[in-house]
This record gives C-alpha cells, sequence and structure tokens, in this order.
C-alpha cells in the first residue's frame, strides 16, 4: 500500500485522528499536487494511509521527505496531520529511549559497590540517572526519570507503554500516568490505568491528570483519604525561582482546598479594586495584594478586603452526605475529593440541589434558592458542564462566559434561543475563537457539543458527569467491580472490607437506612 493511498478513517481514538468525526467537511480541493492526492470538486477529503500510520523509522523518513520537498505543497488538513505524525514519532522515539534507560538501571555496573546502610539512597535508578544526564546533557534528575519511566513501562505499567510506543500518547501523558499513580498498590494501579488509558489519547495532561484522582477516589475512596492525609504533611513553600528580567517566582505547596480558597479571596479583593478604579489589571492586583498581605499584614483598600468571601464550590452526593454512601465528591477547579474531604468541606457550607439524569449522571436541574430565573439558567448551564466547553479547556465554568452557541439575534428567524440546549460556558480565549477565528460550534443536544476547525478537522466533546459513582453506565463501576473481585477473601468469618461506595450493612433488627435527623436545607 502506497502512503497516499486512501484507507477507512480510525475513528476509536487510538491514533492522531481521535476525536474526529471521520469528516473533514465539504470544501473545494485544488489540482493534484504530486504525492497523490485525489481532486474533488467538493465533500470529504479522503483519509491517506501516511496520516493513520503507525510510528517508526518508515514514517519518520516519509515525514523527513515531505518536510525538505514539498511541505508547503500540503493543504491546510493534511499540515495537521503532518504535525500529528510527527508527534507520534517522537512518542515512539521516546518510548526507545526510556526502555534503555531502564535496561541500564538494571546492569550491574548501576548498583553502588557498598552495603545498602552505605548506599544513603543511591538506588540503580539515580545512579542512571546521573549517568544519562552527564551524556545527554541534562540534570541527573531527569536522568532517573527516564530510568524510573523505563523500569515501569516493563511492569504494570506496560499498557501505557504501549500506547507510547504506538503514538497514542505523548511523552508528557506518560510521565502524568506514571506520576499519578506512583506509590500505590498495584491492583489499583492496574485498574486506574485500565480505566484512564483508553482515551488518554483524546485528553490533554492536564485533563489525565484529573481523570486519574476521579478514578482514585472512585474505584478505592479509603486509599485516596490516605494519600491525602500524606499528601498534606508535604505541604511547603518553595523558595524562589529566578525568572529572567529581574522577576521571580513562587510555589505554595499546600491542599486544594486552601489553595482554592486563598484565590479566590485574593481574586475577589482584586476585582473589588478594579470596579473602584485602580488601572493595574488584575493579573497585577492579584500579585501585589498578595505581596501587600504577607509582608505587611494588611491591605490599603480596607472596605474591599472586609467584602471578600471565598466561594469553593463542592459537589456531593446526598447519601455521601447523610453517611449512607461513600461516592466520592467533587472540588470544582481541582476535580474528584474522597467522601471525608467531601462530607467535611460540606458540612459548613450552603447547600444546593442539583437532579441529575441517573444512567449518564448528568445534571438536569439545579435548585432555585438564590437566584431569579435567569441566573438560575446560567447556573445550570455551569453545574452541568463545570469547566468550558472546548475539548482542552480546563478554565472553571464558573470563570468562563456564557455563551450562545447559535448566536441570539433578536427579531430574526436564524437566531439562537436563550435556552439551556443554546447555551455554554466559553473562556474568553475560546469565545474569541468561536467569534472571530472560524472555529464552529454546535450542540446537537444539550451538554454534547461539536467543534469544526478552520481547516475542517471535527471534535466531538462530551462533559463529563458531575458524580460518575450517580451514572450506572460509567466504566468505573466495573472497575471497581474488577478491584473487589480481587480482594482477599476474609478468614474465619472476618469481616469483609466495604467495598467503595457500597452503603453499610444492616445487623440484626437494624434498618438499612438509619432514620436522618432532618430534611437537607435545600
Amino acid at each position: 500500500m502506497s502512503w497516499f493511498d486512501t484507507v477507512a478513517p480510525d475513528d476509536d481514538g487510538s491514533r492522531a485522528l481521535a476525536g474526529s468525526a471521520g469528516s473533514r467537511g465539504a470544501r473545494a480541493v485544488g489540482a493534484l499536487d504530486g504525492r497523490g492526492r485525489v481532486a474533488v470538486e467538493s465533500g470529504p477529503l479522503p483519509t491517506l494511509a501516511w496520516h493513520v500510520a503507525a510510528p517508526g523509522p518508515a514514517l519518520a523518513g516519509l515525514l523527513d521527505e515531505l518536510e525538505h520537498e514539498s511541505l508547503e505543497l500540503l493543504d491546510d488538513y493534511d499540515v495537521v496531520e503532518f504535525v500529528a505524525a510527527a508527534q507520534r514519532v517522537a512518542a515512539w522515539a521516546h518510548r526507545l529511549a526510556v526502555a534503555g534507560a531502564g535496561e541500564l538501571a538494571t546492569r550491574e555496573s548501576m548498583h553502588a559497590p557498598v552495603e545498602a546502610e552505605l548506599a544513603h539512597g543511591l538506588t540503580p535508578e539515580r545512579i542512571a540517572g546521573a549517568e544519562l544526564g552527564l551524556r545527554l546533557g541534562i540534570t541527573s534528575r531527569a536522568g532517573q526519570d527516564l530510568a524510573r519511566t523505563g523500569l515501569a513501562l516493563r511492569r504494570e505499567l506496560a499498557p501505557t507503554g504501549d500506547a507510547l510506543r504506538a503514538g497514542r500518547i505523548d511523552a508528557h501523558k506518560a510521565r502524568t500516568i506514571l506520576d499519578g499513580l506512583d506509590g500505590m498498590p498495584v491492583p489499583l494501579v492496574v485498574a486506574v490505568q485500565d480505566a484512564v488509558l483508553p482515551r488518554a489519547a483524546r485528553r490533554t495532561a492536564g485533563q489525565l491528570a484529573a481523570d486519574i484522582r476521579t478514578a482514585i477516589v472512585h474505584l478505592d475512596p479509603a486509599e485516596a483519604a490516605r494519600r491525602h492525609r500524606d499528601a498534606a504533611k508535604g505541604r511547603h513553600l518553595a523558595g524562589p525561582k529566578v525568572l529572567p528580567d529581574g522577576m521571580a517566582g513562587l510555589w505554595l505547596h499546600t491542599t486544594a482546598t486552601d489553595a482554592h480558597a486563598m484565590y479566590q479571596a485574593i481574586d475577589q479583593a482584586a476585582r473589588s479594586r478594579r470596579r473602584a478604579g485602580d488601572p493595574r489589571t488584575l493579573d497585577q492586583l492579584r500579585a501585589d495584594l498578595v505581596c501587600e498581605r504577607i509582608l505587611h499584614g494588611r491591605t490599603t483598600d480596607a472596605t474591599a478586603q472586609a467584602t471578600v468571601r471565598a466561594d469553593v464550590r463542592v459537589l456531593v452526593s446526598l447519601t455521601t452526605l447523610l453517611g449512607t454512601g461513600d461516592e466520592p465528591g467533587e472540588l470544582v477547579g481541582h476535580g474528584a475529593i474522597d467522601p471525608v474531604t467531601a462530607r467535611a468541606l460540606a458540612a459548613g457550607g450552603t447547600w444546593r440541589r442539583l437532579v441529575t439524569d441517573p444512567t449518564s449522571g448528568a445534571v438536569l436541574d439545579v435548585g432555585r434558592t438564590r437566584y431569579t430565573p435567569p441566573a438560575d439558567l446560567a447556573e445550570h448551564v455551569r453545574h452541568r458542564d463545570r469547566t468550558c466547553v472546548h475539548p482542552t479547556c480546563q478554565t472553571p465554568a464558573w470563570s468562563s462566559e456564557i455563551d450562545h452557541t447559535v448566536p441570539y439575534r433578536p427579531g430574526r428567524a436564524d437566531g439562537g434561543s436563550t435556552a439551556a440546549s443554546n447555551l455554554a460556558p466559553l473562556s474568553k480565549g475560546c469565545h474569541q475563537l468561536k467569534t472571530h477565528a472560524r472555529f464552529r460550534l454546535q450542540q446537537p443536544t444539550a451538554g454534547r457539543f461539536v467543534w469544526t476547525t478552520p481547516t475542517g478537522h471535527r471534535y466531538v466533546h462530551d462533559p463529563d458527569p458531575p458524580a460518575p459513582g450517580l451514572a450506572r453506565d460509567h466504566p468505573l463501576h466495573e472497575h471497581r467491580n474488577t478491584l473487589r473481585d480481587l480482594e482477599p477473601r476474609p478468614e474465619n468469618g472476618a469481616q469483609r472490607r466495604r467495598p467503595p461506595g457500597e452503603p453499610p450493612r444492616a445487623g440484626p433488627g437494624e434498618s438499612e437506612t438509619p432514620p436522618s435527623s432532618g430534611s437537607p436545607p435545600f
């Protein structure tokens, strides 16, 4: 088969065309470009063999030839596929590099020739990292990460290594999976990997990290709570990082709830200053306010400081709140949190009812205890989507603009309505893409979005439900059952460990559900 033969599009998400609907849209095509392109007047363009080819020396050679001889002859769509193919080759090459680094760490020369108690952390991975750092001109830590990754991909993370070799994920995503699963029990590592890997090709590294956190808290809330307790012990403020032009950065490592609350407080104070006429930008104000409050213990605007109230949103199932279930919650803007943390946060907050679809988990209704109907409609859309609906954007919906998918045109038949099925949160940048950069957005059904790019690529985006554990068809349930089957059988009538999400069983003479102390304050 020639590189330029047409093939059936691979739309199972396993290659670079992941997310494409398989059609490039109807557009005119010019004459033959000398590379085997079949000219058509209009209609969908064919998928060529090299668009979906497995990475390796042959594909790398073709890309090198195209880059040197005819890159400028490729149409816009093919240029996008050229970049995607090059990224697959890069992922394949990185898999080779970490395989070699992992092998190096197993060699006898990488073992410190001293007793273990004298080695002081001189592991084979660390020694191999120092060796590679000198050869590659990178830090010893970066070299050690190569060796560590190579060893992990030989063991329980072998499926991740296979995805990297095939170019379905890149080096950053492979590292995200490794870091997210580090130090966990092997059965849980395998279950979480199986849960997140099938769609990793369509996720950014940040979204993949959120998927991993979500899977952990849903599959084993107790392990997630333990990891959170251990991680909280490592909270710290790192020393200044030198930046260009006389600047420096500070990194605060603390709990997610504290970090979000602190940012909300500073952000609201900054916006108050702007409304009062301060000429500084919001970014400048937020930075200056942090310095003022830490260095001087006060702000120069006492009224603004007094009106600040942090607004941290937590989504929790009613059964978790009442103690009859252990479904994880979600900290908006962060992701899944274990049920213990969710209950603690909800205990001191104002509750609002959300009605979700029992099959998909999608939000169907939001309680109207605070706002007038227009604000409630916006709140409904924000709870439904939770982030900007661009597939790779993670801006929280509460920091995004509510956009009419079909523009609102009063008095015109082609105008869109102000309804949940025609509204969606878009970050300012993504809103500008839709409005000014020929990115087209459709919402075939409420909460399902189709983006078409200027080159004709199409991407379908279905936002995740706010509480995956409440959706009967969510694949996490299958992985949870697999983990349950792997648990050791209790001996001599010992009490079985209660699986995540399973309510306590009633004892003799007890009711299945404990009596409620009162109706929830919706």
